[in-house]
């Protein structure tokens, strides 16, 4: 069976939202913002659409969705994933913002002031998408398609992307409120920080070859009478009890090591 990891798309702001803000944002479809299951090894791909609204014109003391426009980020991704002997999992995505559009104008909004439109594939990089908005009130395309190419990334097992795979700053044109977003496609990596213990000696290298190398093996029969190998994992580095295959010392079975070449 193949090891496993998961998925889901993702809209978060990266600070929290003022008390005043009541627009909308998210992921449409919203079907895959639960974490999805999928095999190591397979390629994945997602198409989503990624919005939030905007709005120049407070209304009762808030900012609300009828009188605000949205913006949407038309996005596909595709992704490959691996794994190495100690469970750690790399995930290569490329991304692709089909367009981005303001739609739904609603209420009579003022278009000034604009807005600055920056978009990333990761924090801390090269913007790909700079635009600069000054129809904030009206229904327009502000980019075709932009490839942000290849973003890989490795996580430890148990550890999950606390941040996503597409990053926006939406700053408001000559003033100093923005918002920074991370939306797109967020992984988790399920599989235990464990190992195949031991190593076997080559007799034509005289190399102990660990039994955790990429082909490597442990396996135990459990009965005399079975017919199902069953495969041998575990945990620690000699000082941890409790997860067998395990050897006696000291008066306590401990943990068998991660041992050999490769």
């Amino acid at each position: 069976m193949a090891k496993q990891y998961q998925w889901r798309t993702s809209f978060n702001y990266q600070n929290p939202l003022d008390p005043t803000y009541h627009l909308s944002y998210g992921v449409i479809p919203a079907t895959y913002d639960n974490w999805q299951t999928a095999d190591i090894g397979t390629p994945g791909s997602n198409s989503s659409t990624y919005f939030y609204r905007d709005s120049n014109t407070m209304y009762s003391g808030g900012w609300y969705d009828n009188i605000s426009s949205q913006v949407n980020f038309s996005v596909n991704q595709t992704w490959t994933t691996s794994v190495d002997s100690r469970n750690n999992l790399t995930v290569s995505v490329t991304t692709v913002v089909n367009s981005i559009d303001r739609v739904d104008a609603r209420g009579g909004d003022r278009n000034t002031p604009g807005r600055n439109i920056n978009v990333y594939k990761e924090q801390g990089g090269s913007a790909y998408i700079s635009v600069t908005d000054t129809q904030v009130a009206t229904n327009h395309n502000l980019s075709g398609p932009v490839s942000l190419g290849v973003y890989t990334f490795t996580l430890a097992p148990g550890e999950s992307a606390t941040m996503s795979t597409l990053y926006i700053h939406n700053q408001t044109v000559g003033g100093t409120s923005y918002d920074d977003i991370w939306a797109g496609v967020q992984f988790m990596n399920p599989l235990p920080a464990d190992f195949r213990p031991g190593a076997t000696l080559d007799t034509n290298t005289g190399v102990w070859r660990s039994h955790n190398r990429i082909n490597g093996a442990c396996h135990i029969l459990p009965n005399t009478a079975g017919t199902n190998w069953h495969e041998c994992r575990t945990i620690g580095e000699g000082d941890i009890c409790g997860d067998a295959p395990s050897l006696y010392h000291d008066g306590k079975w401990y943990n068998q090591l991660l041992l050999g070449k490769e």
